[in-house]
């Protein structure tokens, strides 16, 4: 597996120095002007959550809004939380973070920085009581020279009195060298592929070996017996139509299921090929996209889309010695991993992972902050999930007059 996904980013690598893409140090500002985060409840030890867009007047450098922290305890100690912020995760390489900070009483501030790595070492800072900071640490510090990739910020009052009201205020978060055109998680722009789907031939961009095709259910003597009776490219049973239309609408779906019920479904599709080099292989398309997710630990994946007409029989008698070929088609998507590591996901939606027999490559939404969203082909969308354990992406694909809902399921760990 390591051996492949060395393979996997040298391949992207070289896509990517062979389009112009360079990695560059750019700022990126976390939290300026009120923008929404989330502060883990978990281990959470400030007396209160955070205000996050909060006006108290301007203060000095401080203007609002700022994220503000109050509160007092009756035992002293350490008030400390960890910030997950729209921007996040981001990759560093260097540089500095930066940031504004003011406390209404004389105390020890603490920042660090959390990513795959763990929890890097804290930085203190002595502040006086009603005074603003501009401060800056240097990444370097705090995390060493090494490129990595940032998921969450820490923040913390240390030895607070007990009894003692203290207001906390935080602001203009950023960092100054993050990696242009970073994916959350591999820090390289997503090399998109500029091609018609309905070609059967991939590249074996993400894997080094292409994938064997699966074995053809069908003798070549049955194939042309077959083939003079429809112009369809696959004939499925009864049972495999069934089993593949009844599966978008199943709400009883592991993660697991719902991310093995579109290989399966595919693999019905494929194994009845009257023809071969029709579509796009599913089981190499799958083990490809399962290179992608586990590239980025998980946190980012291309959208599988299987979008084929077929023919099914249908039995007109109990013994089913009269049938008949009906006209159907699969459209249904897929995530390649069961499990998603961290509360965000960045779903691409790259038509080299569309399996198709058809010209037009489906509209995909996606339901993500309380509203359907539109998933342009060459584009990426990001998902944030409020908490872990299984969770659903909720899906609409429409193409030629069929429309599907559909459901994923993930396990956010």
């Amino acid at each position: 597996m390591k051996n492949r996904m060395s393979r996997c980013a040298a391949l992207i690598g070289t896509v990517l120095s062979l389009s112009g893409y360079a990695q560059v140090c750019n700022d990126v500002s976390l939290y300026k002007n009120g923008e929404t985060g989330k502060m883990e409840t978990t281990n959470m030890t400030f007396p209160e959550a955070p205000e996050w867009s909060a006006n108290w007047g301007e203060m000095e450098a401080l203007t609002p809004p700022y994220i503000r922290w109050s509160g007092m305890k009756d035992k002293a100690g350490d008030w400390t939380g960890m910030l997950t912020l729209n921007q996040l995760p981001v990759t560093v390489q260097g540089g500095n973070l930066t940031f504004k900070v003011r406390s209404t009483q004389k105390g020890k501030f603490g920042i660090w920085l959390m990513g795959a790595f763990g929890n890097s070492g804290v930085k203190f800072f002595n502040l006086a009581a009603n005074k603003t900071y501009s401060l800056k640490v240097l990444v370097e510090e705090l995390i060493g020279g090494a490129t990595k990739t940032i998921e969450k910020i820490g923040v913390g009052l240390f030895d607070v009195p007990a009894h003692q009201y203290t207001t906390l205020f935080l602001d203009d978060i950023a960092f100054s060298c993050a990696v242009s055109g970073e994916s959350a998680g591999t820090g390289m722009l997503y090399p998109y592929s500029d091609m018609n789907p309905k070609n059967p031939y991939r590249e074996g961009k993400f894997l080094a070996i292409p994938t064997a095709m699966t074995t053809a259910a069908y003798s070549e003597a049955e194939r042309l017996e077959t083939k003079n009776s429809t112009q369809a490219d696959f004939v499925l049973s009864e049972q495999e139509h069934r089993q593949i239309e009844e599966f978008p609408t199943r709400t009883d779906l592991t993660p697991q299921k719902s991310r093995d019920g579109w290989f399966r479904n595919m693999y019905f599709i494929d194994r009845n090929r009257l023809r071969d080099s029709v579509i796009a292989n599913p089981k190499g398309l799958f083990y490809e996209a399962n290179e992608v997710a586990a590239e980025s630990d998980k946190r980012e994946m291309p959208l599988l889309i299987g979008n084929v007409d077929y023919a099914y029989r249908m039995c007109n008698d109990s013994a089913c010695k009269n049938v008949q070929l009906v006209n159907a088609r699969i459209l249904q998507a897929a995530l390649p991993s069961a499990s998603v590591k961290g509360s965000k996901l960045r779903v691409f939606y790259d038509p080299y992972f569309v399996s198709t027999n058809r010209n037009s490559l489906p509209r995909v939404e996606i339901y993500a902050n309380k509203k359907w969203q539109t998933l342009e082909p060459k584009s990426e969308m990001l998902l944030e999930f409020e908490s872990a354990g299984v969770q659903p992406v909720n899906v609409r694909l429409s193409e030629g007059g069929v429309n599907i809902n559909q459901t994923l399921y993930v396990e956010v760990k």
